[in-house]
Order: C-alpha cells, then sequence, then structure tokens
C-alpha cells in the first residue's frame, strides 16, 4: 500500500516536473519566437533604414553633380565674361592710345601753328621795324642834304676865310721852322759834345781797369734765363711752362691768358690764381698809364711752342683726385663689403663693447660707406677737371645720371679735352643699360601709380617686374 502511495506520488511527481518543463519549454520556445520576431522586424526596420540612406545618398550625389555642373557653367560664363572684359578694356585701350595719338598730334599741329603765327608776327614786326627804319634813314638823308648844303655855304665862307688866314699862318709857319732849325742846331751841338765826354771818360775808365774781364759764359746765361722761367699757366684747361714773367705779359698783351678762367702759378705761390689778380701781368685801363708801344702778336714759333705744349699735355694722366677705379671701388665694393663685414663683425662687436653702445653705433654704420662714396666724387670731380660744386647734381633726378655717367665712365681732365679712351667706352654700354633701365622702371611707377596702364594684363607683368626688382635691390 505504501509502495503503491509511493508509485503514485513518484508518478504524480514525474508528470508534475513533465508539466512543469514542457511548460518551461513552451515558455522558452515562446521567447524565442517573440526574439525571433523582435531581431526580425528590427531587421527589416534596419533594412527599410538603410534603403532609406542609400536614396538619400544617391539623391545627395545626384544634387553635387548638378551644383557641379552649375559651378563649372558658372566657371565657363565668369572666363566667357572675362574674356569679353579683357577684350573690351583692350579695345578701350586701343581707342584711348588712337585717341592720345590723335590729340598729341593735333597738339603738335596747335604748336607748329601757333610757332608759325609766332614767326608771321616776329617776320612782321621785323619788317615794320625795317620800314621804319628806312623811313627814319631818309629822313636823316633829307636832313643831312639840307646839312650839306648848309655845310657847303659854310665851306665856301671859311674858305674865303683860310684864304685869308693862309697868308698869316705862312708867315708864322716860316718864323717857326726857323727856330726849329735853329734849335736842332743847338741840341745835335749839345749831343756831340757830351757824346765825346762820354768816349773820353770810357777811354779813361779803360786805362784803370785790369786787363782782362772774365766774360759771361753762354751756359750762365741760360741758367739765368732758365732761373727766370718759373712761371706756369693753364690754357684751355692745359698746363703749359715754365715761362717767364715776360712771356707770360706777351700772352696777356696778346689776349692769349684769359684774366678769369685762366690760371697762374709760381713756386712760391701757396696755390694756383687767376691771371687777373697777379700784379703786373695785365694793364690797368682804370687807371691813367703811360702810354706804351702795342706789343707784337705772337709770332709762328710761340704758336708752335702751344701746339707742342698741348700736344704734350694731351698724354698726361697725372691728373690730381680720384680715378675711375677708385669710384667705382668706393661706390660698388667698398658699400658690399663693408656690409657683410660688419653683419659678420655685429655678434664680437656686440659681445665686447655691449647692447647699448652697439644700438647707438649700429644707425650710424651706413652712413660710412656714404662719407666715403662723397669723398671720392669730390675728388672724382677734381679729376675730370670740374668744379666741387657740381656735386650737388647728384640730388637733381635726371642730372645725376648724367653726373653719375661721367663720374664712372670719363676720363681724366675730360672737361677740358672732351675725348674718350678704350675702357670708358667699354664702361658706356653698361652704364647706359642701367641709366636706361632706372629711367624704365620709374616711368613704369609712375604710370600704374596714376593709373595711366589700362591693360590688365600688361599691368599685373609690370607689377611682378617691379616686385621683383625690389626684392632684387633688398
Amino acid at each position: 500500500m505504501e509502495e503503491a502511495r509511493l508509485a503514485t506520488a513518484a508518478k504524480l511527481k514525474t508528470e508534475r516536473e513533465t508539466a512543469e518543463a514542457k511548460a518551461a519549454w513552451e515558455r522558452a520556445a515562446q521567447l524565442k519566437a517573440d526574439e525571433d520576431a523582435r531581431l526580425k522586424t528590427a531587421a527589416e526596420a534596419k533594412a527599410a533604414e538603410q534603403t532609406q540612406l542609400r536614396v538619400i545618398a544617391e539623391a545627395k550625389a545626384e544634387a553635387e553633380v548638378k551644383l557641379r555642373a552649375a559651378a563649372e557653367a558658372k566657371a565657363a560664363a565668369d572666363a566667357e565674361l572675362a574674356a569679353t572684359i579683357l577684350a573690351k578694356a583692350e579695345e578701350v585701350a586701343k581707342r584711348n592710345l588712337a585717341e592720345e595719338s590723335r590729340l598729341r598730334l593735333a597738339a603738335e599741329a596747335k604748336i607748329a601753328h601757333a610757332a608759325k603765327v609766332e614767326e608771321d608776327a616776329k617776320a612782321r614786326m621785323k619788317i615794320e621795324a625795317l620800314a621804319a627804319e628806312e623811313a627814319r634813314v631818309a629822313a636823316q638823308a633829307a636832313q643831312a642834304a639840307q646839312a650839306a648844303q648848309r655845310a657847303e655855304k659854310e665851306a665856301v665862307i671859311q674858305a674865303e676865310l683860310k684864304a685869308k688866314a693862309a697868308g698869316e699862318a705862312e708867315e708864322f709857319i716860316s718864323a717857326k721852322k726857323k727856330a726849329r732849325l735853329e734849335a736842332r742846331a743847338m741840341t745835335t751841338e749839345k749831343y756831340r759834345l757830351r757824346a765825346q765826354e762820354k768816349v773820353k771818360a770810357a777811354e779813361d775808365l779803360k786805362a784803370t781797369e785790369p786787363a782782362t774781364v772774365p766774360e759771361v759764359s753762354k751756359k750762365s746765361k741760360s741758367a739765368a734765363v732758365t732761373a727766370k722761367s718759373i712761371w706756369f699757366y693753364t690754357a684751355e684747361g692745359e698746363r703749359v711752362g715754365p715761362v717767364t714773367f715776360e712771356e707770360l705779359r706777351v700772352r696777356a698783351a696778346a689776349s692769349s691768358l684769359d684774366p678769369r678762367l685762366d690760371m697762374v702759378w709760381k713756386k712760391d705761390m701757396d696755390s694756383w690764381k687767376p691771371a687777373g689778380q697777379i700784379d703786373g701781368l695785365f694793364e690797368r685801363r682804370n687807371a691813367p698809364v703811360e702810354a706804351k708801344p702795342a706789343p707784337a702778336p705772337p709770332t709762328k714759333s710761340l704758336r708752335l711752342q702751344k701746339q707742342t705744349a698741348t700736344a704734350r699735355l694731351d698724354k698726361v694722366t697725372a691728373w690730381p683726385g680720384a680715378r675711375r677705379r677708385s669710384l667705382w671701388f668706393a661706390a660698388v665694393i667698398f658699400p658690399v663689403g663693408w656690409h657683410y663685414a660688419f653683419a659678420a663683425a655685429s655678434p664680437l662687436l656686440v659681445k665686447e663693447f655691449g647692447d647699448l653702445m652697439m644700438g647707438r653705433f649700429l644707425p650710424l654704420a651706413p652712413l660710412i660707406p656714404v662719407g666715403v662714396l662723397v669723398w671720392f666724387v669730390v675728388k672724382r670731380l677734381m679729376n675730370l677737371g670740374m668744379s666741387r660744386l657740381w656735386g650737388l647734381a647728384l640730388f637733381a633726378p635726371i642730372l645725376n645720371l648724367w653726373l653719375g655717367y661721367r663720374l664712372l665712365v670719363c676720363p681724366a681732365g675730360y672737361a677740358y679735352h672732351k675725348k674718350m679712351d678704350a675702357p670708358g667706352l667699354a664702361l658706356a654700354v653698361p652704364c647706359c643699360l642701367v641709366g636706361l633701365s632706372c629711367v624704365l622702371t620709374v616711368l613704369a611707377f609712375i604710370a600704374l601709380s596714376f593709373g595711366a596702364i589700362k591693360s590688365p594684363t600688361i599691368e599685373g607683368q609690370l607689377r611682378n617686374v617691379l616686385r621683383v626688382a625690389s626684392k632684387a635691390i633688398a
């Protein structure tokens, strides 16, 4: 009985466990089915979302393609518009150039017409002046004819008076001639007696002197002449000498010396002086002086001597001042060397003298090459035979190019002889090219500043060239 109950209990327990396990399995199957359904729903939602994103991406790509096409079309339109504007600008520039040419030709024609009108007015005034002069001359001729008639009448009267006074004058002249002959005879006798006395005195002196008197040799005479020849002068900027003071006076009297432009010097003088400041060299016409016979003009030998001296001085190269090589050194080599040397030595100088001292000295360092250049320019002006005041021309805009060309190219004494040498001709070409490039650069800068260039392409090219030039200079 107990076994049946236990078997029944075990059977019930087994059935209950089986039912619980079946319920658990059903619940698990239901949960799995629910999970699968949820996952399927999520997968479908994700697939729908991906499909929607793909559609959105395709729409975005299509929009980007449309935007790119629109941008390309706009760029093409902008390029076409720019080309049209450039063509119009070039056409406007051509029209402006043609208009400027027409205006310039019209202005030149107007100036030529004004010059012609002025010349016609001057010619008319000259004709009127000639007519007035002819009228005045005719009036003077009429007055002269009347005066001649009156003079003829007066001459007749004077002739009668002269004929009357001639007899009296002849008597007076004959008496005067007689007195003059008597005075001349007395003077001749006086000179004869005086000459006899001099001859007698010379004979007495000769009798008392030694028998032999040393004669001056030709060598001592030439030495005396050479000792007197201590004067030098300049003729057309060329040094001539030595000569004597008498030769200088002969040249001054013959107008071979300019009292203001030609210079005179001798060894005991401190410096050269204008010929007009030498006492006794020129006659002072404002003071009454005794009448002197006019000196003879320079003879052929003097002219030949001057030509020989000129030819000899053409070969002289020892002009004072600085030569071309010195100026090139001071203008090009020294500033570059000074710049790099000072840049290399700056750390040592700062370490040696401190920042404060170098801060005071550094701003003054670029002035040293400028001072050296100014000194050499003054010396170079002396070497060319020009005045030192020409150095002020370096501050004139266009004149400084001409002066710089002369300083760097021309040989010594060029202000007088006006002759170029081979090195000067070789240096002239690069200097002319540099000067021309400077002038063109300034003109381009002025044209860009005032907007005279209408073409954007040319303006851009000029700006690039000026930018490169400024970087090269810096």
